[in-house]
C-alpha cells in the first residue's frame, strides 16, 4: 500500500511538471504567434543608442495593448493581436531614455514586457488613471539611471471635454547628469476622426492654457508635448488645415512642431473598401518649447513599417501580411534626440499646489495596483507621496 502511495505521489508530481512545461511552451507560442510576413528588423529601428550628452525620446501608440481579438476578416489577415515578442524587440531597439505611450488598456501586463525589453536599464513607468470610454490609458516610461522623477505625475483633466475622452498626462523629469536638462514631459491622445476636429481644437486650446499656467508655476520653460493628436484633418482644410490650426493655437503657448522626416506615423485601411491596401497618415506629433537654441540633435522620424515602405502604400493581404502592422500596432514609433544640457543654468525647484482631480498610478514589480482601486489610506511610491483624500502631492 505504501509503495502504491509513493507511486501515486510521483505520478502526480510528474503530471504537474508536464502540465506546467506544456503551459509555458504554449504560452510562449501564443505570445510570439504572428504572421510569416515582415517582422522587426534592425534596419527599421534606430541604428545605435543616443550619443553621450543627448537624450532619446520616443512616442508610440500601442493600439489597444494587449489586443487579443480573433481575426475579423480572415481573407485579409485582419488579426490585430499583439505579438509580445515583436513588441519587446521594438522596445529594446528603440533604446529610448523617455517614452510616451497611448492605448495601454492593461496596465498590469505592460511593465514586465518593458522590463524584459530594457535589459539592465532600470525603466520606470507611470500610467494615467483616466483612459476614456475605451480604457485607453496613457503612459510615461523613463530610464531611472539617466533621469529622475522631479515632479508629478499630473493628470490634465481639462483636455477631457467629456467623460468619454482621455486626459493628458505629465511629469517633470531631471537629468542625473551634472549640468543636465530638466523638463516637463506631456503625453496626449486627442479625439479621433474628421468629425472630431472641433473637439480637438478645443482640446488644443485647453492644452495651451494649461501649459502657460504650468510654466508660470514652475518657472521652467523647457517642455515637450507629444502623442497621438489624431490629426485626421479639418472638414474644409484637410490635414494641412488642421496642422495650421494646431500650430497657431499651441504656438501661442510658445510651442513649435518638429517636422517628421519620414512623413507619416500610422497606416489605416483608407476610406474605401477594405482591400488589403493600407494608406499612410500623420497622426502623431511632437511639440517643444524652451531648451535654448538648436536643442534637437537627431531629427524626428518614424520606424518599422513607416520606414519600410517610406510612407507609400502598404499592401497586406492573405499570404503577404505585414507583420509589424498587424502584430504590433498600426502606429509607428517615433524618436528624436535632444541635447542633455540645462540652458537655465540650474535645475528648477518647485512645488505643485493641490492640483485637483489628479489620479495616477505607478506599476511597480512584482505587483501592480489596479486602476480605480486607490481608496483608503495614502498610497506611497518612491519619490511620491499621495493623499487620496485631497489629491495633494509631495515631490523630491
Amino acid at each position: 500500500m505504501a509503495r502504491w502511495s509513493k507511486f501515486l505521489v510521483v505520478a502526480v508530481v510528474v503530471g504537474i511538471v508536464v502540465v506546467a512545461a506544456a503551459s509555458l511552451f504554449l504560452r510562449g507560442r501564443l505570445r510570439c504567434a504572428g504572421f510569416a510576413g515582415a517582422m522587426v528588423t534592425a534596419e527599421e529601428l534606430p541604428p545605435q543608442p543616443a550619443p553621450p550628452g543627448s537624450l532619446r525620446l520616443a512616442q508610440w501608440n500601442l493600439r489597444n495593448f494587449p489586443l487579443d481579438e480573433r481575426p475579423q476578416t480572415s481573407d485579409l489577415g485582419f488579426s490585430r493581436r499583439t505579438n509580445i515578442c515583436d513588441l519587446e524587440a521594438v522596445l529594446a531597439g528603440l533604446d529610448a531614455d523617455v517614452l510616451g505611450l497611448q492605448e495601454i488598456c492593461d496596465t498590469r501586463r505592460f511593465p514586465p514586457i518593458l522590463r524584459r525589453a530594457a535589459g539592465e536599464r532600470p525603466m520606470r513607468v507611470l500610467f494615467s488613471g483616466g483612459g476614456g470610454r475605451f480604457g485607453q490609458h496613457l503612459g510615461i516610461a523613463w530610464d531611472d539611471h539617466t533621469l529622475e522623477l522631479a515632479g508629478g505625475p499630473v493628470e490634465i483633466t481639462e483636455v477631457a471635454l467629456d467623460q468619454g475622452m482621455r486626459p493628458a498626462f505629465a511629469v517633470y523629469l531631471r537629468s542625473r547628469r551634472p549640468g543636465g536638462v530638466d523638463f516637463t514631459f506631456v503625453v496626449v491622445h486627442l479625439q479621433a476622426r474628421v468629425e472630431g476636429f472641433f473637439d480637438r481644437r478645443r482640446q488644443n486650446r485647453a492644452l495651451a492654457t494649461w501649459i502657460d499656467e504650468w510654466v508660470d508655476e514652475i518657472s521652467d520653460p523647457d517642455l515637450i508635448l507629444l502623442g497621438d493628436f489624431n490629426t485626421a484633418g479639418s472638414p474644409r482644410g484637410g490635414l494641412e488645415g488642421e496642422l495650421q490650426s494646431m500650430d497657431t493655437i499651441l504656438g501661442r503657448a510658445g510651442l513649435y512642431r518638429l517636422p517628421n522626416a519620414t512623413g507619416c506615423s500610422e497606416y489605416w485601411e483608407g476610406s474605401g473598401e477594405r482591400d488589403g491596401v493600407q494608406v499612410p497618415s500623420l497622426l502623431d506629433h511632437v511639440y517643444i518649447r524652451g531648451f535654448g537654441a538648436d536643442p534637437v540633435t537627431a531629427p524626428l522620424q518614424a520606424w518599422l513599417h513607416c520606414a519600410r515602405f517610406d510612407c507609400s502604400e502598404l499592401v497586406s493581404r492573405q499570404g503577404e501580411e505585414d507583420g509589424t502592422f498587424w502584430d504590433v500596432s498600426d502606429h509607428c514609433p517615433l524618436t528624436f534626440e535632444i541635447r542633455d544640457a540645462d540652458f537655465e543654468g540650474q535645475n528648477s525647484e518647485f512645488r505643485i499646489r493641490n492640483y485637483r482631480r489628479v489620479v495616477a498610478t505607478e506599476c511597480i514589480e512584482p505587483s501592480c495596483p489596479r486602476l480605480g482601486a486607490m481608496t483608503g489610506p495614502a498610497v506611497s511610491v518612491p519619490g511620491i507621496e499621495m493623499s487620496v483624500s485631497n489629491f495633494s502631492w509631495a515631490f523630491q
